[in-house]
């Protein structure tokens, strides 16, 4: 699922800034603060470079172990990653941006592969809830000396950059040496855990980190494996693999003749005439098009002029009729003077419908 991504140039980053050798002059170290000569870590092992607890080739690192220098450590700590890598790509279940992977990575080259398999913070991601993952590298602040289990503000530290690195920010300036505070307390006779008093919270290491977005694209999903490149044609450092252009046809491309590849014609030899090609006619016979419903106008006909049509004068004298001679027909049914105003409202809506009827069928039909 995860299985396209590396650790990142920001997630290298993050490791050679916290993974740094012993300032105090016991060791040699590179022009980046990498360990060129062995010694001993707070966890009793024997290291070299960037944090590496092994040598090139799998190996346990020796006393007698050297590096040349800042890009033999940059190498022997990209070997070392490896193992993390592919422990992110073995218990991670969801799919990873590369920030992301590259946080996690981080995490276990730290606090170890068993650690993070049974860790919340895993669980936060497999069940896709990241802004609770996020939260959840800061539980790991602890370190162990004896008896003695104590929180570390450069873990603390530490710990913040990985989640701001998780959350797709910058961690520098957020995560800077005098940005994170941790005040603790130790346990009597330096037997048990620390307790943390107090400590610089998340959030306003987050709220630092927003004005610092990395602006990198994030892969999503497993991109399509490159193209192989012939013996003999290697790419260029950096060079993005074009896609080959499909084939137009199965016969190939004839070539362009010339005098010289013109074959001579033996005397008395007839030559094969091309097969004949059927006449194809310029034009299809005209279709004749489909005939008009019975009632259908033509198309190219103007829709009829309402004021012309016999139904609006059919419903203007409906309407008259109606509205003027109800009132007097209504009085002559309640005096009951005489029938004349009824009868001579009846023949107007009568005449009225029959006009309207008639002018309904005759719209229809196309001025002339």
């Amino acid at each position: 699922m995860n299985d396209h991504h590396r650790l990142n140039a920001h997630g290298l980053r993050l490791l050679v800034t916290f993974e740094k050798g012993p300032a105090d002059g016991s060791v040699r170290l590179s022009s980046g603060g990498a360990a060129l000569t062995p010694y001993v870590c707070p966890g009793g092992e024997l290291t070299i470079g960037y944090g590496c607890t092994k040598w090139f080739g799998g190996r346990d690192v020796a006393t007698d172990d050297r590096l040349s220098g800042e890009t033999e450590a940059l190498s022997l700590l990209q070997e070392q990653v490896i193992e993390y890598e592919d422990a992110i790509r073995q218990f991670v279940t969801v799919p990873l941006n590369s920030n992301q992977f590259s946080a996690l990575v981080c995490f276990a080259f730290n606090c170890g592969v068993k650690a993070f398999a049974g860790s919340t913070l895993l669980k936060h991601v497999n069940a896709s809830r990241f802004d609770d993952a996020a939260d959840a590298f800061g539980m790991w602040l602890y370190s162990t000396s004896g008896a003695h289990k104590q929180a570390l503000r450069g873990l603390l530290r530490r710990r913040y950059s990985e989640a701001v690195l998780w959350m797709g920010y910058d961690f520098e300036v957020a995560c800077a040496d005098d940005a994170v505070a941790l005040v603790r307390e130790r346990p009597p006779n330096n037997v048990g855990t620390d307790k943390v008093l107090s400590k610089t919270p998340f959030k306003d290491v987050l709220s630092v980190a927003q004005r610092y977005p990395l602006t990198d694209e994030l892969v999503l999903s497993t991109p399509a494996p490159a193209p192989s490149v012939p013996a003999g044609k290697a790419e260029a450092p950096g060079a993005v693999p074009q896609p080959k252009p499909p084939a137009t046809s199965a016969q190939p491309k004839p070539a362009a003749a010339s005098p010289a590849a013109v074959p001579a014609v033996k005397p008395g030899v007839t030559q094969a005439s091309p097969p004949p090609v059927a006449n194809v006619p310029a034009k299809l016979p005209p279709v004749a098009p489909p005939p008009l419903p019975k009632d259908a106008a033509p198309a190219s006909i103007e829709p009829k002029d309402m004021i012309l049509s016999k139904r609006f004068w059919g419903l203007t004298v409906t309407a008259l009729g109606t509205t003027n001679l109800l009132p007097q027909a209504a009085q002559t049914w309640i005096s009951n003077e005489g029938n004349r105003e009824l009868i001579t409202w009846l023949v107007v809506v009568m005449i009225g419908f029959a006009l309207y009827k008639y002018g309904q069928h005759k719209a229809k039909k196309p001025l002339k």
